[in-house]
């Protein structure tokens, strides 16, 4: 158990509170760490979602004790009054904040839960907004803790003026098993079919929100600058966001047609297409860190990235995978070609990804969460 002032050894108790609706890589890293915790019995937890949420539902069906909010935005304060009466009548240590909307939430519910702290995971490589409010509530004596998901966004916090002493660095994590299971060739050569693949096509894969920090223009331009003499190949961009149009207008003008150039937007299957691609490539100007490189590690995939946020925190240059200047696309059509023209630096590049991911587990990152409890358990009136 976690030691308390008194010599209290009840375990440490912690709502975790999430406001997102959709499914993305935040919320799965918040499953995966509530999961995981669950089979610590130093700790009791509940999960905050939003009402009608994916988290809630994928929550409850693993048996996680969930409660259902409508988390509207920040300044939802019904909300945040039913979450601070949660907080008072159970007890709870900490209130653990996934998202900025949760963090000021989690501040306006601890007006009625005096005995709870926040603590605050940070996942964007984001500087904070300007503004009284936003003073008010990064600096605020009620925050533990931050915990920043790479030494990048590590970086940014302490660039807007939080505490060195505030801030743990604790690595976000994928599930490996997955990834456990050897490859099905049938199963890959099912998904060549339905693409309509050509057969000696290498696949690149991107998996990534269609927005503007993940830079897919980049990519795209990247793409029609390989040379003509470079092996067949597609990309398969996997994801959906609010610049699709843009992305499939700029592939018109560069020319880029569907024998090289595939928006397939969000496929729930995902594991099955990482198993399909030969390279991983990433065009990020930001990134807190970046969890679907993670992913494409534990599949075995060489990884071409642009050197955005914590990518470079992941990816060991010519050994598992090669990157690149943010918004360079012609570096980013050479280090492609190079990968695409060496069928022998994919491998090694794989192997080595294949071991190197195994620091990057959600088991390792609810060990390092954990500790970050036990460090401030002791600060819980």
């Amino acid at each position: 158990m976690l030691s308390r002032p008194g010599g209290s050894d009840r375990p440490v108790r912690v709502a975790h509170v999430n406001t997102a609706r959709d499914w993305r890589g935040g919320e799965r890293q918040v499953f995966n760490l509530a999961c995981s915790l669950n089979e610590q019995p130093a700790v009791e937890q509940w999960l905050v979602a939003r009402r009608g949420s994916e988290l809630a539902s994928r929550g409850r069906a693993a048996g996680l004790r969930v409660v259902e909010l409508p988390l509207r935005g920040e300044w939802d304060l019904w909300s945040a009054r039913q979450l601070g009466r949660l907080l008072h009548s159970e007890r709870i240590d900490f209130v653990h904040a996934h998202t900025a909307k949760a963090h000021s939430i989690g501040l306006f519910a601890l007006r009625h839960a005096p005995a709870t702290r926040l603590i605050v995971s940070r996942r964007v490589d984001v500087p904070m907004r300007p503004g009284f409010f936003s003073r008010k509530k990064y600096y605020s004596d009620r925050i533990a803790a931050y915990i920043a998901i790479s030494k990048n966004v590590e970086r940014v916090l302490l660039a807007d003026g939080i505490s060195p002493e505030k801030i743990r660095v604790v690595y976000s994590g994928i599930d490996l098993e997955p990834f456990a299971v050897k490859k099905d060739r049938s199963l890959v050569e099912a998904l060549r079919r339905e693409l309509q693949l050509q057969p000696n096509a290498l696949v690149m894969g991107n998996v990534a929100a269609l927005v503007g920090h993940k830079d897919q223009s980049t990519l795209l331009r990247s793409l029609a600058a390989l040379p003509e003499d470079a092996p067949p190949h597609v990309l398969l961009v996997l994801g959906e966001g609010e610049l699709r149009a843009e992305l499939e207008a700029l592939a018109r003008e560069l020319g880029l047609g569907a024998e090289r150039l595939r928006f397939l937007g969000f496929r729930e299957n995902i594991y099955d297409y990482y198993r399909l691609f030969d390279i991983f490539v990433m065009s990020s100007r930001e990134e807190g860190l970046g969890t679907a490189v993670l992913d494409a590690m534990a599949a075995g995939l060489p990884v071409v990235s642009t050197a955005g946020g914590g990518i470079p925190e992941m990816i060991v240059p010519e050994s598992g995978g090669l990157l690149v200047p943010v918004g360079d696309s012609d570096a980013l059509a050479r280090a492609l070609g190079r990968v695409l023209n060496d069928a022998s630096l994919r491998a090694k590049m794989a192997n080595f990804n294949r071991e190197k991911v195994k620091e990057f587990s959600y088991q390792a990152t609810a060990a390092g969460t954990l500790d970050v409890y036990r460090e401030f358990v002791g600060s819980v009136t």
